[in-house]
């Protein structure tokens, strides 16, 4: 989908801005529209379990269902349990502190420090570690979708003079939060907008037709849909790399995500030294219809 266009740099100064609609990074347990969340065990798994259904809800592609020990829910397609575990230790720590030891009055009767020295300073270090082991299993067949291990550690020391830290329970729902975004962050498709640059190279093309080429790239700004239309007839005329990667961009606006993935083919055909961009085109553009197929089959 477009929404809008701009212009930036030089050797590629104009550029279409999209909105994608991308995979999940774990794909397989995305298929999985209707998410149970079992109970999570350890002292922290409530807080673990309330901060994921949140998660996972607030990414808008899960209908989240909670599950207590009574048993499950036959209309599920998936459900998220697992096991947290949570450590906390305090321990006496050194720092070397450096210290005045030597002051004297300045012209304002102001003390200045003329002499400094480092001192051992008796500190206190409190660290919180957090792992959380998490998997979500299919309804049908009680196959493993997605398993995951999620650590986290936080660490705070403190010497005289310094302010106590926060409380643990504070920090140990940061980490629970901190956990279930990530999760649901890799579990989800998502949306995203971006903005291909159209090339301007006119390496190799016919006077005329490289004309013709720069005025259709500028044209982009303005009239996209004529500006794509150019670009076509003069790839049919003369095929040169620029030229095909920039009827890809076309083609991807318009959603015609195949097309796309062919010319950007051609442009890495035509091109072969400097493949980068038309490879990451190329790419980006299978995820998307990977997620675009995935939705029509969930319709």
């Amino acid at each position: 989908m477009v929404i809008g266009v701009a212009s930036a740099g030089i050797a590629r100064a104009e550029s279409v801005r999209l909105i994608g609609h991308f995979p999940a990074d774990y794909r397989e347990p995305s298929l999985l529209k209707r998410m149970g969340v079992d109970r999570i065990d350890g002292p922290d798994g409530g807080a673990l379990g309330f901060a994921l259904e949140r998660a996972l809800a607030n990414r808008g592609h899960y209908s989240v269902v909670s599950l207590d020990r009574r048993g499950g829910d036959a209309s599920l397609d998936g459900v998220l349990s697992g096991l947290v575990s949570t450590e906390i230790n305090e321990a006496r720590v050194t720092q070397e502190h450096e210290n005045c030891v030597e002051t004297k009055k300045d012209a304002f009767n102001n003390d200045q420090c003329v002499r400094k020295e480092k001192q051992t300073v008796y500190c206190r270090q409190r660290t919180i570690d957090m792992t959380a082991d998490l998997r979500i299993t299919r309804e049908s067949d009680g196959g493993i979708a997605y398993s995951t291990r999620k650590p986290r550690q936080h660490v705070v020391t403190w010497c005289p003079g310094d302010s106590a830290p926060g409380a643990v329970d504070g920090v140990v729902r940061g980490m629970t939060d901190s956990i279930a975004d990530e999760v649901a962050r890799e579990i989800s498709p998502y949306t995203e907008n971006y903005a291909p640059r159209f090339y301007e190279s006119r390496d190799g093309l016919p006077k005329e037709f490289g004309d013709r080429f720069k005025a259709a790239v500028r044209r982009t700004q303005t009239d996209l849909t004529g500006a794509c239309a150019e670009m076509a007839a003069i790839d049919q005329a003369t095929p040169q790399f620029a030229v095909a990667y920039d009827v890809g961009i076309c083609a991807e606006a318009r959603g015609e995500y195949e097309a796309a993935i062919d010319s950007y083919r051609r442009a890495a055909t035509l091109r072969p030294r400097d493949t980068g961009d038309f490879n990451a085109a190329m790419n980006r553009v299978r995820k998307l219809i990977v997620q675009r197929d995935d939705e029509r089959a969930q319709r």
